[in-house]
C-alpha cells in the first residue's frame, strides 16, 4: 500500500521550505498537516520517541507545536559536503492559537 493511502490528513508541501528552530537547532520545514511535518535539519534532532518543541513563523504569527521524533534519516549530499536529516515529527500538543494557525495553513482552500 502506497504512504499516501495511509495517511489520515493530507500534507501541504511549500514552494519554498519553511525556516524553523527546535530548541537551538534551525530546521526546514519541508511539509505539514495537522498532526505532523516533515523537515530537514543540519544538526541531530532528538532521537526517535523524543519530544521537541518545533516553533516556526506565519502570516498570522508564530507557531509552536510540541512534538515527538518519529523518525530520522541522514542524507548526504556528495562526499565533500555536510550530512543533512530529514526527520518526521508527529504533534503532540499546541496552544490554542497555534493550533488555529496550523489550521489555518493546513487547510486546502
Amino acid at each position: 500500500m502506497p504512504v499516501s493511502d495511509r495517511r489520515r490528513h493530507a500534507r501541504v508541501f511549500f514552494k519554498s521550505p519553511v525556516r524553523g528552530a527546535v530548541g537551538g537547532a534551525r530546521v526546514l520545514v519541508l511539509d505539514i498537516s495537522p498532526i505532523g511535518l516533515g523537515v530537514a535539519h543540519e544538526n541531530p534532532l532528538p532521537p526517535p520517541g523524543g519530544v521537541c518543541r518545533v516553533e516556526l513563523p506565519s502570516d498570522l504569527g508564530p507557531i509552536k507545536l510540541d512534538c515527538t521524533i518519529v523518525r530520522t534519516v541522514k542524507r548526504s549530499l556528495g562526499e565533500a559536503a555536510r550530512a543533512i536529516f530529514h526527520s518526521g515529527l508527529e504533534v503532540l500538543a499546541a496552544d490554542r492559537q497555534s493550533q488555529a494557525r496550523l489550521q489555518d495553513i493546513t487547510t486546502v482552500k
